[in-house]
Formats: structure tokens, C-alpha cells, sequence
């Protein structure tokens, strides 16, 4: 850009600036961190869930471990369409932070040397700029950075928004305004991106970004999680996946390796460049997470050894860091105590002189009656003496025929009498015995009923239980009235269950009309009962009584009841019921399909989980919703392998819950056979357009979805059947 350009350029920004009123930010420092970088994102949100249901809380900028020498605030974006398309950026109140906290702690932040940058879009931003947006785009970002303090702006557009509109050359124009226009001040404007790794590749939708902004970016830090099976072809060992937790040093240190000298078909990222984008924990990302630290100790040993360091590490997120599991237990800041010492010193933490190291006694979970083998995975390694498995001694005794939780103490001894003790909690944990064929009846006075007929009682571990189901309460047929019954039932594993099942016996011929509620809310349609007399509602009421509204009021009689409004049928608790759960599903390509069918008799808040055999929830196995009476719900399990499943439903009506477990097992039958078919093979990052039908790797056809859902059917990122969000962008036909 000529020097004249960037001279008229400006003078666009401040007219447009003169329309704005802001207050700058105290704080005058634009901070460039030297050295190494620990990226860490930070949420403009509370309360965060995680891919393994765990929860990532608010926090202060204040509060980040200052070894992040680098704060993203996520996210700027467009709140509303309809203020306009240029992406702004609002303070969330779940934070806790007013707007002058939160500059006071920008400001705090600069003061200690670190930098707080605002990343721009985010997996949900689907940012659209157009050609001439430019100016403006500069302007807010200007804006913010003067308002807030912040050092510069990251790109962190995903999916669809990558290659929307014009973005591709209006982002970068605009970066490169803004950054002139502190360059004049003496200050020099971060500007780095965080690419999903596969967009890198030398026609990557990344490219126009990098190329345009070249002498202009201060690093990339790129996404190397989430992207499951993608990765990277090195001759000799060949394809290596992101996701492959056995090669994860070779992923890490072909990868950069790759990028840094651009070869393997990627593009090319100085070393000094390029920061390595991890998740903080397995919360944090779907995949990505490095088990073993020292896989990426011994990667960026490897190619310091080549005179070619990379940057620092980036993550997702600071929150994560703070974060808890789904049991509750807190990550306490394991990242950046891990990362943070050896970026900033570029050594790995120095373990103990001398002692062995124990490797493969994390905590677990076993299910009740079945083997567990606690030297499984557990390895021990000295340096002087080399593998000393065989020497690990084993205290304490896990009996999986009894739930509850065990310690086994590990401890092995050198040569030179240096001994290394590890404690391990197992917890040997069971699935709770469910029913079935135990919801709410009405009957008719003299009907039969059998309390024991259809219903039926099962268990994970101890199969069919109906037999060993205790029944109390009785029902007179012979006696209108409300009669309650309790089933029980206890399993090998101590653990009972119990259920209360309401059978109304009813002495009219038909089931009572409900009664006329002054206090209830009516609509079209609605019958009800009121001195002897059906009422039919014409529209909507509340407080007006049956009989006294006239000819043409909105009460409409249309008939005799036989409860004569005196003797009405007792309002039924609340019933509700999961049926359509087969016993067994089959697997294909990974993926396995599930078709329920809830029904209930009042409206209620109905949640829906299917947990894996050791107690983790499953990706696509979660449903949350008010649902009226009945409602089919289609789970896609992503990611599955064969083994025994759990299914909990929970609905709960006003002060009733209703809970239903179940049991499946999934059955791998690997791929299937395309049906014969003109339509071609999905292929990610091509140009859709709507109405378009692709065979997907399931086997089926699919179409891509009218805009606005048009744009996304090219991403990688809802392909069909295969990615997360692919109903998003697809129907499936």
C-alpha cells in the first residue's frame, strides 16, 4: 500500500470516527510481548459445556495466570444483523466485569508487559463483509482498540464465515489500515490468525489471509485440534492424524515441520511465526489434546535442533484451564503449569534427579463384574536402569464385584534405592436396574387389572430382574378412586430403584372431561366440565365460567357428562415415557442412528443422555427441550465403537419427574454400500449450491439447504453424516 493511499485512507477513518463518542483507555501502551508466546482465549461468556459435559466458569482478566503473556478476548462479531454487517464487540454482564473494570484490567495487563488482543468470529460468527466495507471495518476496529486498550486483533473466522462474501479481501485490507495507522503512532498493532490446520495447505481458504497480510501478521497460531482423522503425509511412516494419540510427537514435529519450511503440500509459516494451537483439556476440544506433555517437549526439541524454534503455544482456552469436569473436579490450571515454564524457558519441567518415573496410573472407571487388570498400561522407566515394569509393586485390591471406590498404591525402587510412590482411584461403578410398563392407567369400576401385566424390570449387569420385582398397594376395581402402587426392584449391586404408578379407577362409562380451573388458561378447542355439563372454549380464556357467558360468549355447551361435575375423575400425575429403543444398533462409518418416541400427558422439560460403558457422555447422545405431549427425537451418535450403552430420560412437569433408563448395545458393521446413484461424492471445500444432492460417506443422499444454509455446504465442518453440525448445512433425503 503507497503512502498516499494510506493518507486518504485514514482521513476516511477519522471522518467516520468524528460520528462516534467513546472514551480512550487510560492506558496509552500498545504491548508486544518478546520471546516466546503462551496464546490463551479468553470467554466473553459464563458457564462454557464441554465436549465430556464438563463447565468452563466466568472469570476476570485479572484473574489469568500470568504466564499467559497473551489474552484473546473472544469474541468480536455481529451481534445483530440488523444493526449491520460490520462486527463489533459488547462486554457480556456474565462476566462480572463492568466496562470500566474491564479496561482497568486491559490496562493491568499491559502493565506487567502482557499483551490483550480481541479475536475476531469464533465456530458461531458467520461474518459477511462486502467490497467498500473496508473503511468501516477499520474504523470500529480502531474504535474498539482505543475504548478498550486492547494490542491488535486476531482473525479467528471458522467454517463457512472463512470464505464469506468479500472477506478474503476486505479483512486484510482493513488490518492493514489499521495497522498503518498505529505504525504513524510509534505503536506496532498484533495481527495474528488461528486457521484450523487443514485450510494451511497451499490452496487453503487460509491463503489470502497469510498472502495478503504478509509483512503485516505478527504470527499464526493454527487450530491442531477438531479435526479428527485430518493430519499430515510423511513419507516412511505415512498418513499421521491429529487424532492419533500413539504418533502425537510425530504429529506435532511433521506438521510444524511442514509448515515452517512450506513442504508436504502446506503453505509456509516462518518458525518464528508459528505458535502450536492445543486444547486445554479434553473438555476443551473434541480431539487434540496431548496426553503425554513430553510428546511436545521432544517435537520442539527436534526442530530447535534444526535451528528452526517455533513461537510459543496457543489454547483453547484460559477458561477451560479453570475449568471442572463433568464429575465436578477442577483441571487447576494443569495447562499453563505445564506449558507455561517451558515455552517461557524453552525446557521442559525438570523431573526429580535420580527417581523413576511411573507411567499409566491415571484414576479410572470399571464397571461392576467385570475384570480389571490394574498393571493394564502402567509402565516404569529409570534412566540408569531402563524399563522396570516388572519391578512395580501393587498395594491395596479392587473387588468389581462390589461398587464403590478403591486405591491401589504403585511404588518401584532403583538400583540406587530411589523409590517413586503413586496413588490410582478406581472406581467400580454400576448402571441402575430400569423399568418398563409402569406408567399411569385409568380403568373402568369392574375392569380387570393385573398390576404385573407388561411390566418388566432389566439391569446392565444382571439381565432380566422382572421376577425379583416387589409390588405394594392394591387396586379395588370394584371402587372408583385413586390407588397408588410402589414397584422396587435391587440388583447384585445393592442399588434399588422404586417408581410410583397411579391407577385410577373410574365408575362412569367414559374418562371424565377435566374440570373447569378459574385459575387455568384456555384455548379453541378446549373442553371441560362444569355442573353436569361438556364446555367446548372458542378462543382464549382465563376466569370466565361455563354457563354464565351467553349465546355467544366463549363457552359453547356441547353435551352431559357422566362425572356430573362432582364425582370427576382425580387429576392423573404426571406420566411420561421413552419408547423406540431398540436393544441393538448398528455402527456405520463410526456413526450410529437412534429414532425415539417420547409421549407424556403433560407438557414438561425433557433432557435425554446416553452415556458410554464408563460413564462418559457420547458426542450427539444429548437432547434438552420443553416438549408439549409427544415428539419423535433423532439422536446421531458420533464416533461410537462397539460396546454396551446407557439411555436416561428425565422429564420433569411442575413439582413431577418422571425418569426411564435403558440399555443398548451398538454393533460395528463397518461401511456400508452406496445405493446406485447419480449423485456425486461429497466433496469438502467445493462450491455448493442450494438444492444440490451429494452421496455421503454413510451411504445416503443428501441436499444442501437454501440460503442462508447454502454457504456452509462446501465447509469440512458440516459435511454430511460425518461432521458434528452436518444438519445445519444438509438434508438428508
Amino acid at each position: 500500500m503507497n503512502k498516499k493511499t494510506t493518507f486518504l485512507t485514514l482521513n476516511a477513518i477519522a471522518l467516520a470516527l468524528t460520528s462516534m463518542s467513546f472514551t480512550a483507555n487510560a492506558g496509552e501502551k500498545m504491548v508486544n510481548p518478546e520471546n516466546g508466546v503462551v496464546v490463551g482465549y479468553w470467554h466473553n461468556w459464563a458457564d462454557g459445556r464441554g465436549y465430556k459435559a464438563g463447565n468452563a466458569p466466568a472469570m476476570s482478566l485479572k484473574a489469568t495466570n500470568p504466564m499467559y503473556n497473551v489474552v484473546a478476548v473472544s469474541f468480536m462479531k455481529v451481534y445483530d444483523t440488523a444493526e449491520g454487517r460490520i462486527p463489533t464487540f459488547h462486554l457480556d454482564p456474565a462476566t462480572g466485569l463492568t466496562e470500566s473494570q474491564f479496561i482497568d484490567q486491559i490496562k493491568l495487563l499491559n502493565d506487567q508487559g502482557r499483551a490483550v488482543i480481541l479475536a475476531l468470529g469464533g465456530a458461531d460468527a458467520h461474518v459477511e463483509l462486502q467490497k467498500g466495507d473496508e473503511n468501516a471495518f477499520a474504523a470500529e476496529i480502531i474504535r474498539l482498540t482505543d475504548v478498550y486498550g486492547f494490542d491488535g486483533l486476531d482473525i479467528d473466522l471458522e467454517q463457512a464465515a472463512i470464505d464469506a462474501k468479500d472477506n478474503q479481501t476486505v479483512i486484510p485490507a482493513a488490518l492493514r489500515i489499521v495497522k498503518d495507522h498505529y505504525r504513524e503512532q510509534g505503536k506496532n498493532f498484533l495481527i495474528t490468525m488461528a486457521p484450523e490446520f487443514p485450510y494451511l495447505t497451499a490452496a487453503g481458504k487460509y491463503i489470502p489471509y497469510i498472502t495478503a497480510l504478509d509483512g503485516y501478521y505478527d504470527w499464526i497460531n493454527p487450530q491442531f485440534y477438531n479435526q479428527g482423522g485430518d493430519g499430515v503425509y510423511v513419507e516412511g511412516p505415512g498418513w499421521i492424524a491429529q487424532n492419533n494419540d500413539a504418533l502425537k510427537e510425530e504429529f506435532i514435529y511433521y506438521i510444524a515441520d511442514s509448515l515452517v519450511n512450506g513442504t508436504r503440500g502446506f503453505t509456509t509459516i516462518p518458525h518464528d511465526k508459528l505458535v502450536f494451537g492445543i486444547p486445554t483439556n479434553i473438555d476443551a476440544a473434541a480431539t487434540g489434546f496431548i496426553k503425554n506433555p513430553q510428546d511436545l517437549f521432544n517435537a520442539f526439541a527436534r526442530l530447535e535442533k534444526q535451528s528452526q524454534p517455533l513461537r510459543g503455544v496457543m489454547t483453547w482456552s484460559i477458561n477451560w484451564d479453570i475449568g471442572t469436569d463433568a464429575s465436578g473436579k477442577a483441571y487447576n490450571s494443569s495447562f499453563i503449569e505445564t506449558y507455561g515454564p517451558f515455552v517461557h524457558s524453552q525446557t521442559p519441567p525438570v523431573v526429580q534427579p535420580g527417581k523413576p518415573t511411573i507411567a499409566g496410573i491415571t484414576d479410572t472407571r470399571v464397571q461392576h463384574k467385570t475384570s480389571f487388570d490394574p498393571m493394564a498400561g502402567v509402565t516404569a522407566n529409570d534412566k540408569e536402569d531402563g524399563n522396570l515394569t516388572d519391578s512395580i509393586a501393587v498395594t491395596g485390591n479392587v473387588d468389581t464385584q462390589r461398587v464403590g471406590d478403591y486405591v491401589l498404591t504403585y511404588s518401584v525402587t532403583d538400583s540406587n534405592d530411589n523409590e517413586t510412590v503413586s496413588p490410582r482411584k478406581v472406581t467400580v461403578f454400576s448402571a441402575f436396574p430400569t423399568f418398563a410398563g409402569v406408567e399411569n392407567r385409568v380403568i373402568k369400576v369392574g375392569d380387570i387389572f393385573d398390576p404385573m401385566a407388561g411390566v418388566s424390570a432389566t439391569d446392565a449387569e444382571d439381565g432380566d430382574l422382572t421376577t425379583n420385582i416387589s409390588v405394594s398397594g392394591t387396586v379395588t376395581t370394584a371402587i372408583a378412586g385413586s390407588y397408588e402402587l410402589i414397584y422396587s426392584i435391587t440388583d447384585s449391586a445393592n442399588q434399588t430403584v422404586t417408581v410410583k404408578r397411579v391407577v385410577v379407577v373410574n365408575d362412569g362409562s367414559i374418562v371424565c372431561t377435566p374440570a373447569w380451573k378459574a385459575d387455568a388458561t384456555y384455548v379453541e378447542g378446549d373442553v371441560v366440565s362444569h355442573n353436569g355439563k361438556d364446555w367446548q372454549a372458542g378462543w382464549w380464556t382465563q376466569g370466565n365460567e361455563p354457563g354464565t357467558t351467553g349465546e355467544w360468549g366463549v363457552w359453547r355447551e356441547v353435551g352431559d357428562t357422566d362425572c356430573g361435575g362432582d364425582v370427576e375423575q382425580p387429576e392423573l400425575d404426571f406420566t411420561a415415557s421413552l419408547t423406540g429403543i431398540n436393544s441393538n444398533y448398528t455402527i456405520t462409518n463410526g456413526i450410529a442412528k437412534l429414532t425415539l418416541n417420547y409421549t407424556a400427558n403433560k407438557a414438561a422439560s425433557v433432557q435425554i443422555d446416553v452415556i458410554d460403558a464408563m460413564g462418559y457422555p457420547v458426542s450427539g447422545g444429548q437432547f434438552t427441550a420443553k416438549v408439549d405431549n409427544s415428539k419423535t427425537i433423532n439422536m446421531v451418535l458420533d464416533n461410537v465403537v462397539a460396546s454396551t450403552y446407557s439411555l436416561r430420560m428425565i422429564a420433569e412437569s411442575n413439582n413431577d419427574s418422571v425418569e426411564q433408563r435403558a440399555h443398548f448395545t451398538l454393533e460395528d458393521k463397518g461401511t456400508v454400500e452406496p445405493p446406485v446413484t447419480d449423485a456425486p461424492a461429497y466433496e469438502a471445500g467445493k462450491a455448493y449450491l442450494a438444492g444440490d444432492k451429494v452421496l455421503a460417506s454413510d451411504g445416503n443422499i443428501y441436499q444442501c439447504k437454501p440460503w442462508p444454509y447454502t454457504g456452509w455446504c462446501a465447509s469440512a465442518s458440516y459435511a454430511p453424516a460425518t461432521s458434528q453440525y452436518w444438519a445445519d448445512a444438509w438434508d438428508k433425503l
